[in-house]
């Protein structure tokens, strides 16, 4: 068939009663792209064009833009796919081209027809103004395969004066990707809006809203599309514009990565017709694998005939679509339609799926009104379901798990693990885990057990380990399951288990200890019979060995450790257990209590801190805070009184004194001393609980504040310009030149005897470390010997009572990463620049404070050629040394190739800690 009709994507009309000559023809149109395949560049670009049956204007070809230097015109049968009836005197023309793009990146698809169509009433000289359209797309390996998003629903529903005109696109994204909505301006060409351009909501078009109130107002909701005009004031013709934008989640953020524009033409008329009305079901939740079934309603206040249609991704997609009926059939009102959806696995995603329902009415004249909203649906993985549970040699415990039912579209399986049993059941669709739990694993799908071994260290005796699953959904969709039911194990005590480290004397000297624990009541008595006898290990600190020490072999269960720095000093026990003196098996570690205190506002805050294999965060057991000096008239500084019981699940380990206990505030100058007493159990019977375990005395003045100034701290590290241009890459030396200015102002105490310098190789956040002392006289000192420059510093003051500042300024040095790729290389066999690696000496470019790096190279068609990750191997060459072959050892082709990847560099900046590699590589032959 020849057509007279170029597409132009837009549709001219003339209202009723404006002329009866009709000379409208493109009313409303958007380009859209299709990629044919993952293996190719080819696209399908989509042109749709909505234009009115009454015009008999031939209008001449459009040109349409790539965006990659090259153009063609819509004026052929061959590119001309459908034209539809919409009804309405609406026809809906399609044109589609398929053009293959030469290489990756951003195009900006556009298209122009030469006229618009008179008498439009918001920009000047509408009929020798062109109509311009455009949508972007991004063709990139690295971020997945990208198509435009789609829209569903026809721009083609006239309005009526004082009445509010909704209009939605109905847009889903085939790919997954988030969709935006903002308003745009119409153009005559690229980035040239139309002349004179006027919002049809302004005052000169639109006086109130629907319901009286002002101003008028015309939006596009960001979320949702719905485009509400509330209320158009003037009858004629009107264009609006806007922009539909698609983001992608990559690397953790939210990436822009195309749009589509809508231009439409809106009728506005004179009538008395009132807008029909929509009743919704409930927006839903759902597992993957229900079959919806809902009815929708709706009905016209003024009697006239109904039509319901519905939009949206589930009509659309291809896997197990939604269906409704009656389907694009008037009915008397009030009318339904049936809606029908079987979901499946691969309906799992993150966001909802947004259903468009539109009502329209027929009347006996004047414009039929519509109104337009969005039932959502969640679909949602079904919960995991476990199998059994067992524990295994060396206090491990095997999870076993049934095959999940969407093993085909999930992508990894979650293992949660907490202490003691919140058997909870999540709320109606509630996904992923809920707080006081940790992630201890993932497996892919294929994998239907996990072993947990704790870190290596074993799981600890006579507690109880309860686990759930979550199914997580791959990018770009993401999604979660259901959580899993809980299942837990006790711990076999085949051990001994420590049950007491408690401070009996806190002393710097002679401070003791009690520790107790129980026997191994679980053990295998036929291979082990016994007698058994137990040697007590000592170690410092909370966890680990340090300074550790053997306190002897006893066949008693507790024992008083003596002589011990207490009042500084936390230590940290474990018992071997010995069968008629052969080693069997150590019980976990338990740490003693340590109790700190920090002067706030006249007030002490006391904070306590524990490592042990027991649970001391059990709601029933309350945490107790000792104090003396509870009347602060009383002679007697030694005797204790409790003056708070803590629930440590709500309030953490912590406790603020500000006297609101009894009523009486504290007093400067009087020393207040505190210890706490932790409760806590295991999930063992035959045990008196609560485990109760005693803190050191830690004492403060609430007015210990007369401490120096912290000084002010300088330091300067290399400048990475002149670094990178003067230091030699095989650099070694790394020095650290420090200087500072004590403070003597306001009220502090200018009696220094010297100052403390700390040190931390991780940033401002890491664990800072005493790593000099200097004396009053001292304003500088060099840091040698260090393996680079990366670290930060605080300095104190100290006076001569030896109370310490408040930490000074953080002063922070970088290194200075650099990692260069060149652009181009020759495996030819001459022994020159034969592979594509790194600048390496003696260029200035060579890699700087490089910790590992990864690469994918792929070809112009997006298939990968060659993939490396130095940190997967034995020697982490970071230059890494491509010979231009494939992964099978085939020469490749001469031509342009395409990388991507990530360098991580040793430095504490972290938008420096990686940086990702991408660009092209010429292989010359």
């Amino acid at each position: 068939m020849k057509l007279n009709l170029t597409l132009g994507l837009f549709l001219f009309f003339l209202i009723a009663g404006i002329s009866d000559a009709w000379a409208t023809h493109i009313r409303a149109g958007e380009i859209t792209a299709e990629r044919v395949s993952p293996s190719s560049l080819e696209y399908r670009i989509i042109v749709v064009g909505y234009t009115d049956t009454r015009s008999n204007v031939i209008f001449g070809p459009g040109e349409i833009d790539f965006g990659d230097g090259r153009f063609t015109e819509l004026n052929t049968e061959n590119d001309f796919e459908m034209v539809e009836d919409l009804g309405n005197l609406i026809e809906k023309n399609t044109f589609v081209i398929s053009h293959v793009f030469q290489g990756p990146g951003t195009y900006t698809i556009r298209f122009q027809e030469f006229n618009r169509n008179d008498r439009t009433l918001n920009m000047d000289n509408s009929v020798d103004t062109p109509f311009y359209v455009e949508t972007q797309i991004t063709i990139d390996p690295f971020i997945g395969v990208n198509n435009s998003p789609v829209l569903t629903i026809p721009p083609v529903d006239n309005g009526a004066v004082n009445v509010r005109y909704i209009h939605n696109p109905g847009a889903y994204d085939p790919d997954g990707d988030s969709l935006a909505y903002e308003m745009d301006i119409p153009k005559q060409q690229f980035e040239r809006p139309v002349n004179n351009y006027r919002s049809p909501a302004s005052p000169e078009f639109s006086f109130s809203q629907e319901d009286g109130t002002t101003p008028a107002f015309l939006t596009i909701d960001e979320l949702t599309g719905d485009l509400i005009w509330d209320a158009p004031g003037t009858a004629g013709q009107f264009n609006v514009a806007f922009r539909i934008k698609e983001y992608r989640k990559l690397d953790g953020e939210w990436e822009l990565i195309g749009y589509v524009v809508r231009d439409m033409q809106i009728i506005i008329e004179n009538s008395n017709n009132r807008r029909p009305e929509l009743i919704l079901p409930p927006d839903l939740c759902v597992e993957a694998g229900t079959l919806i079934e809902e009815i929708i309603q709706g009905e016209d206040p003024d009697g006239d005939p109904i039509k319901i249609e519905v939009f949206g991704e589930p009509i659309e997609i291809t896997t197990s679509p939604a269906s409704y009926s009656p389907e694009g059939d008037y009915q008397p009102t009030p009318g339904i339609v049936n809606f029908d959806w079987q979901t499946v696995c691969n309906h799992v995603r993150a966001r909802e799926y947004e259903v468009r329902v539109r009502i329209t009415d027929d009347p006996s004249s004047g414009p039929a009104l519509v109104d337009i909203k969005t039932w959502r649906i969640k679909v949602v993985g079904p919960p995991p379901v476990f199998d059994e549970i067992e524990q295994m040699q060396g206090r491990e415990v095997e999870l076993n798990w049934d095959p999940y039912v969407c093993a085909n579209s999930a992508s990894e399986m979650q293992i949660w693990r907490r202490i003691n049993s919140d058997p909870y059941l999540p709320d109606s669709c509630e996904t992923g885990i809920r707080a006081g739990y940790e992630l201890i694993g993932t497996t892919d799908m294929q994998t239907l057990d996990f072993l947990d071994t704790n870190g290596g260290e074993g799981l600890a005796p006579g507690n109880t380990y309860c686990y759930r699953l979550v199914a997580a959904y791959p990018e770009p969709r993401l999604g979660e399951s259901i959580v899993s039911e809980e299942i837990c194990v006790t711990i076999d005590v085949d051990v001994p288990i420590i049950t007491n480290v408690s401070v009996e004397e806190t002393d710097p000297s002679n401070g003791e200890i009690f520790v107790k624990w129980t026997p191994p009541y679980d053990i295998d008595k036929v291979q082990f019979p016994g007698p058994y006898s137990y040697e007590l290990l000592r170690s410092t600190g909370f966890t680990g060995n340090s300074g550790q020490v053997s306190l002897g072999i006893t066949s008693d269960t507790l024992f008083t450790d003596t002589g011990l720095n207490t009042q500084n000093l936390v230590y940290n026990y474990e018992v071997v257990l010995l069968d008629r003196n052969t080693k069997i098996d150590t019980s976990s570690k338990a740490s003693s209590v340590w109790t700190d205190l920090t002067i706030i506002n006249e007030a002490i805050e006391v904070n306590w801190e524990f490592t042990v294999p027991w649970n001391n965060s059990v709601s029933q057991y309350k945490h107790e805070v000792y104090r003396n000096r509870t009347d602060a008239a009383a002679a007697d500084d030694t005797t204790f009184e409790k003056i708070a019981e803590v629930d440590v699940t709500t309030e953490g380990f912590t406790y603020l004194d500000d006297g609101s206990f009894n009523g009486v505030p504290l007093e400067k100058e009087i020393e207040y001393c505190y210890y706490i007493i932790t409760k806590g159990s295991y999930n063992v019977a035959g045990l008196v609980y609560p485990l109760e375990n005693k803190s050191q005395i830690a004492c403060a003045k609430p007015d210990d504040n007369r401490l120096p100034c912290p000084p002010v701290l300088t330091f300067e590290g290399p400048e990475c310009t002149e670094y990178v241009a003067e230091v030699p890459c095989n650099n070694s030396t790394y020095e650290h030149d420090l200087s500072w200015d004590p403070d003597f102002s306001g009220e502090c105490d200018d009696e220094l005897s010297g100052y403390r310098l700390y040190f931390t190789p991780d940033g401002e956040s890491g664990q800072f470390e005493l790593v000099a002392e200097l004396s009053s006289l001292d304003l500088e000192t060099t840091i040698s010997d260090l393996p680079n420059y990366r670290g930060c510093y605080y300095i104190t003051a100290v006076d001569r009572s030896g109370n310490e500042s408040e930490p000074s300024n953080i002063v922070c040095v970088d290194n200075c990463p650099r990692y260069n790729l060149p652009n181009a290389f020759t495996p030819n066999g001459d022994g020159v620049n034969e592979t594509f690696m790194a600048f390496d000496n003696p260029f200035a470019q060579c890699p700087r404070f490089v910790l590992g790096v990864d690469i994918f190279i792929v070809n112009r068609w997006g298939a990968e050629v060659y993939s490396y990750n130095s940190l997967e191997s034995a020697e982490n060459d970071i230059y890494i040394r491509w010979d231009g072959r494939d992964k099978n050892g085939n020469e490749l082709p001469a031509g342009t190739y395409y990388y991507s990847g990530n360098v991580v560099f040793d430095v504490l900046d972290p938008a420096l800690k990686e940086q990702t590699l991408k660009g092209t590589i010429q292989l010359i032959r």
